[in-house]
């Protein structure tokens, strides 16, 4: 009888190592694909960072292109609002300061 538990736990300990070893081939093939799995998952995430760079620069050399014309830029003109002080003094009589209240 001991000699068939002797067998009977060797064939469980060699299921269990081969498992064991299943396993670790597993987390190996996973290690394995670690290095790939994050430059995929940070090319994803820098790829509209530089999207986002290249319109900035193109943006900003726009700008550039632009103050270094030889001829400045002409904002068109608005009429000249007429002055408070101008109608003020309408309202007083001819001769008198209006610095003088009466």
């Amino acid at each position: 009888m001991e000699h068939q538990d002797l067998q009977a736990a060797l064939a469980k300990s060699q299921q269990e190592l081969e498992r064991a070893q299943q396993q670790i081939a597993e987390l190996e093939a996973l290690l394995a694909e670690l290095p790939g799995i994050f430059e995929r998952k940070f090319s994803q995430r820098l790829e509209p960072i530089l999207e986002r760079q290249r319109l900035l620069s193109a943006d900003n050399e726009r700008l550039q292109q632009g103050s270094q014309r030889e001829e400045p830029l002409v904002l068109p003109l608005q009429p000249a609002q007429p002055r408070m002080g101008s109608g003020v003094r309408a309202l007083w009589p001819q001769n008198q300061d209006p610095s003088v209240a009466a």
